[in-house]
């Protein structure tokens, strides 16, 4: 082994102290890596919406001077790994490109209509969930005032029903509540689902008056945005490798927690239900 060594190092005019550094190095490098492999799965299942930046910077403070890696070779490391999140490409929701008559924004005007009772003001809107067959897409409908969910519906496809039987689901929720629907503003993006003659129809019928934005900037249906991105990003993610059905019933716990559980800072730290309570009876 020796001669070969010598062998080797003569032919490529190496030493062979250099010659077994670059050995040692190498396991170095190799133990490295698989410690950082091992770290930074068990950094994934306390923060499963890491990015690779921040991975990085968590694997670096935790082996210091012994981190000897470059950023790009660690990268590899977590790709080669499974442990970089792929992104999908985000699905359109809203297509505002069609003959539906455009109502009026009810909502923001000068001064904007800020919502004080239950019943006075709902926004809707739809987002996208994935699921084992694909995206999913997620119709919500909430109470201004009070920030509770008071429909919803899960949809395998971006057609007209999922908006529809979630408003309907909304409907049902305020006659329980002994609300009088007349007059109760209901405000939406520019969509074909909510600008189309059945769901406009839905909604004269009942004496509920639409309002919807006039350009497509999400600041003009906020609160609906808000309460989209609360639901998802606290119960509805890595959801891909479950059925249509299992996401379904993690919607039904998400909105149930959503309007029973958790409290929300802009209502003084009072759940939406709480809150829907107390804006009844100060009405009673």
């Amino acid at each position: 082994m020796r001669r070969n060594v010598s062998f080797l190092c003569d032919y490529l005019g190496i030493s062979r102290q250099g010659y077994y550094k670059y050995i040692v190095q190498e396991k170095e490098e190799e133990i490295l890596g698989t410690s950082i492999v091992l770290y930074a799965t068990e950094l994934r299942k306390d923060l499963p919406k890491a990015g690779m930046r921040e991975l990085y910077e968590l694997c670096r403070r935790k082996f210091q001077d012994k981190f000897s890696i470059g950023r790009d070779q660690c990268y590899n490391l977590f790709r080669s790994n499974g442990l970089c999140q792929r992104y999908r490409k985000r699905p359109r929701t809203t297509f505002s490109n069609h003959n539906y008559f455009i109502f009026d924004d009810l909502l923001n005007t000068t001064p904007k209509l800020k919502p004080t009772h239950f019943g006075q003001l709902c926004v809707a809107d739809i987002t996208y969930v994935a699921t084992q067959q694909g995206w999913a897409y997620l119709s919500l409908v909430t109470d201004a005032a009070s920030r509770i969910i008071v429909g919803w519906q899960l949809h395998p496809t971006l057609s007209k029903d999922g908006p529809i039987e979630a408003m309907k689901k909304a409907i049902d929720f305020y006659r329980v509540n002994h609300v009088n629907l007349t007059g109760l503003i209901h405000h939406s993006d520019r969509g074909t689902q909510y600008c189309c003659n059945e769901y406009i129809t839905l909604l004269k019928d009942l004496g509920i008056r639409a309002s919807m934005t006039q350009t497509g900037d999400p600041l003009h249906n906020a609160l609906a945005e808000r309460i989209n991105n609360t639901v998802k990003n606290g119960w509805l993610f890595e959801t891909q490798e479950k059925s249509f059905e299992e996401v379904k019933q993690l919607v039904q716990k998400a909105v149930d927690i959503y309007n029973r559980v958790r409290p929300h800072q802009s209502l003084e730290m009072r759940t939406p239900l709480e809150e829907m309570k107390r804006l009844l009876e100060q009405a009673a």
